[in-house]
């Protein structure tokens, strides 16, 4: 299917941009933990963000599709425009294709994990970064330990009052988050 340029989006690229490259701010911690009601399995999570340069109201939105934790989604919307995504983190789904018109054969087909933004003729293409066109760092930034803090730092987002992404939990809705230490609190008291 060939993609179709926004409109919406080349009307207000240099804006769209510029917010892009600027700091937001995402609760901290962010927490998927909502499931979806379409599909029990699956948790959510929608939380503002804020910026410094306005671009309606923006959203982060994480998805962990069937309770697998490699295969998930990270996007940033906007209500500015229709489609409401701007941004997004693709673990799942296999290859995308970049089909237009400037971008020879060869070189459409972007397999996972990759990006999604918009470019200056308005098409929402996939792309990779260095990092991810390394076999073992691919691999790697399918887990979501990994993927969450680097889809912060391509998109620029910190956490509230932390220099880094948030940090990311996910538990099921109403699961409490009890962790299991095995340090032993008697070690080195002598008795």
């Amino acid at each position: 299917m060939k993609l179709q340029p926004q409109q919406e989006i080349i009307d207000i690229y240099d804006t769209y941009d510029n917010f892009m490259k600027a700091e937001k701010r995402a609760k901290n911690p962010f927490i998927i933990e909502k499931r979806k009601k379409n599909h029990e399995d699956s948790l959510y999570s929608c939380e503002n963000l804020s910026c410094d340069i306005p671009f309606g109201n923006i959203t982060l939105n994480g998805e962990i599709r069937n309770s697998d934790r490699q295969d998930y989604s990270f996007q940033i919307q906007s209500d500015i425009i229709k489609s409401r995504v701007i941004f997004r983190y693709d673990t799942g789904g296999g290859v995308h294709k970049n089909n237009v018109p400037y971008i020879p054969l060869s070189q459409q087909s972007i397999d996972t994990p990759h990006f999604h933004r918009f470019d200056k003729n308005g098409y929402f293409l996939a792309y990779k970064t260095d990092k991810l066109n390394i076999p073992g760092q691919a691999k790697a930034l399918f887990d979501i330990e990994f993927g969450f803090p680097y889809f912060c730092q391509e998109s620029n987002i910190k956490g509230d009052n932390v220099e880094d992404s948030p940090q990311l939990i996910v538990r099921k809705d109403g699961e409490i988050g009890f962790f299991f230490d095995n340090s032993d609190p008697n070690e080195g008291v002598n008795f």
